[in-house]
């Protein structure tokens, strides 16, 4: 890759490719063909304008914030930890593909925890479909940690087992 592939497009270089992306778009082969080109020469545009884990993450935060950009600065950081506590270092595919999905239901649970908290003006029917929703954005998170705790266990390495405590041995007072 040469030097100047490393870099992004500078703003004269966008505005071209946005009318080549235009292009393709209405399906013109020869755009498609040199949008490829494009992005062939350049892994580090389509690898950060591809990343759906990112898009799926910025739509929750987007749609949890409401328009609150101190919630959305705040939600940022609090996932930025959030992942790194779960990846603990690691950099092996399954787990930062693990930690995002882990991520991502965490942000669905919580936005659908915060929408049924008010339940005005709701009919029986909805907020049986809220519940059904919950209970179902409930499942997807707890299958998400334990197919992390099952691949943690999996892998090999010193930390294998994740350290997650989620109920801690009861101490019997004697």
């Amino acid at each position: 890759m040469t030097e100047s592939q490393d870099k992004y497009p500078t703003k004269a270089d966008w505005d071209a490719l946005n009318i080549l992306i235009g292009k393709a778009n209405q399906g013109a082969p020869e755009a498609i063909r040199e949008l490829q080109q494009f992005l062939d020469e350049r892994p580090q545009i389509w690898n950060k304008i591809g990343d759906v884990a990112k898009i799926s993450e910025s739509a929750w935060i987007t749609l949890i914030a409401n328009g609150d950009c101190m919630l959305k600065e705040s939600l940022k950081k609090k996932l930025t930890v959030l992942k790194d506590e779960i990846l603990d270092g690691s950099t092996h595919i399954f787990d930062q593909m693990l930690a995002e999905v882990i991520q991502s239901t965490w942000l669905e649970l919580h936005y659908l925890l915060r929408v049924d908290a008010d339940a005005t003006n709701r009919t029986a029917g909805q907020s049986t479909l809220m519940m059904k929703r919950l209970e179902s954005a409930q499942r997807r998170h707890t299958s998400a940690i334990k197919q992390y705790c099952q691949i943690k266990k999996l892998l090999p390495g010193d930390n294998r087992q994740p350290d997650i405590s989620i109920f801690q041995p009861r101490q019997d007072s004697a």
